[in-house]
């Protein structure tokens, strides 16, 4: 059939061989001056006619539909390749990497990138809670897909971002365990003296997550300052093939400058001439600059101070203090806890800790709030009808 071409849309022709119609446009130039064509093919002619004019659409606009067969899969592998590294953590793309490779991709993998839809990211929810999954690991799955095709929409390779469609995971919020004061007081008691006291007591006092309280440095503290105060500039985290990694935090929230109560001064003050003393003992041994800093919490010699050592020796010391197992972010949750029972704001809380936001501070600890609200309670009886 000969060829037919209309107002911008190309041309347009039936293959008697193929049994299906086929279109061409020119959609520009190259750096070269060349034209850029496209082809099109499909059942009728209206749909030929469609694809061509959005192929033009798509290129007047700088947008580069996805092809039709690109999987889900691939995608994927070329977004945490060239898109993701730089945006977040180290630790972080890592995750995500492992998320995708484990989760993801053995379910929508294979899958036309193009043709994916909502009810396939739901599906693959509902088999990843099948398998026993959990809700965070779940949620964790569609986020990362959520913002991979965020970046695919953006470029005008998908129509919409599915993932955002789809239903979310409700994750229950976990209260966590946290030490009592009579418990934390026993615990600093124990601890008073050993080389990893000022480590409890500052993740005690301030609730730092331990990423942050091993990436300390000591210019990252002033302790002659009115008030004394501390600034997180970085988390370590360990990561497979790399080892320990330094890294920005997260969020800009977590970038942040706390004030620092006289005991955190005292034992930090405390462990500096005691680090001292181990820098002579260690002789040419010590490392000055582990990592190109002068950390504040280090091994004997030196070295930077793994997260899974701190866990281990500091679950011997909860241990021979009497309060069985404990971990650094139990002490993160006992911080927040003692804060509020002490009726510091939940803004401030929030800040100290780090949070993205206060909603989030409020999410974990609402439950410790209920005394709180009893006191809104008897305030508003007091301020509108007297004391009774």
């Amino acid at each position: 059939m000969a060829g037919k071409r209309g107002s911008g849309e190309g041309t347009v022709t039936y293959n008697d061989e193929r049994k299906r119609w086929e279109g061409r446009i020119t959609v520009g130039f190259d750096r070269d001056g060349k034209q850029v064509r496209k082809k099109m093919t499909g059942s009728t002619r209206t749909q030929v006619v469609q694809r061509l004019r959005q192929a033009k659409d798509a290129h007047e606009t700088g947008q580069q539909p996805a092809r039709r067969d690109l999987s889900v899969g691939r995608f994927l592998d070329d977004w945490l390749a060239d898109v993701l590294p730089g945006t977040v953590a180290a630790s972080t793309a890592q995750q995500y990497g492992e998320v995708v490779k484990n989760y993801v991709k053995p379910h929508l993998g294979s899958k036309r990138l193009t043709a994916l839809t909502a009810r396939d990211v739901s599906r693959m929810l509902a088999e990843l809670e099948q398998r026993g999954l959990s809700a965070n690991t779940r949620r964790l799955a569609r986020s990362i897909l959520r913002r991979a095709l965020r970046t695919a929409e953006a470029e005008g390779m998908v129509p919409r971002n599915v993932a955002a469609i789809a239903d979310g995971v409700k994750v229950a919020t976990e209260e966590g365990r946290t030490l009592s004061p009579e418990q934390a007081r026993a615990l600093l008691l124990h601890v008073s003296g050993h080389r990893l006291e000022a480590g409890i007591t500052v993740a005690l006092g301030l609730g730092l997550r331990l990423g942050e309280l091993l990436g300390l440095a000591w210019d990252d503290l002033d302790l002659d300052a009115t008030p004394p105060r501390l600034t997180i500039r970085r988390s370590v985290k360990r990561i497979s093939g790399r080892g320990l990694v330094f890294d920005e935090p997260k969020t800009r929230q977590s970038r942040r400058t706390v004030h620092l109560p006289a005991s955190v001064v005292s034992a930090l003050k405390a462990h500096r001439v005691r680090q001292l003393e181990e820098r002579l003992a260690a002789g040419d041994l010590w490392e000055p600059l582990p990592h190109g800093r002068d950390l504040v919490f280090r091994t004997p010699d030196g070295t930077a101070l793994d997260s899974a050592n701190f866990r281990h020796a500091m679950s011997r010391l909860t241990t021979a203090a009497g309060l069985g197992h404990w971990t650094p972010h139990e002490l993160r949750h006992s911080a927040a806890s003692l804060l509020l029972a002490q009726g510091v704001p939940l803004k401030v809380v929030s800040e100290t800790l780090g949070h993205s936001s206060i909603r989030v501070t409020a999410d974990i600890y609402a439950h410790l709030m209920e005394p709180a609200k009893s006191e809104a309670a008897i305030a508003m009886e007091t301020a509108l009808w007297g004391t009774k």
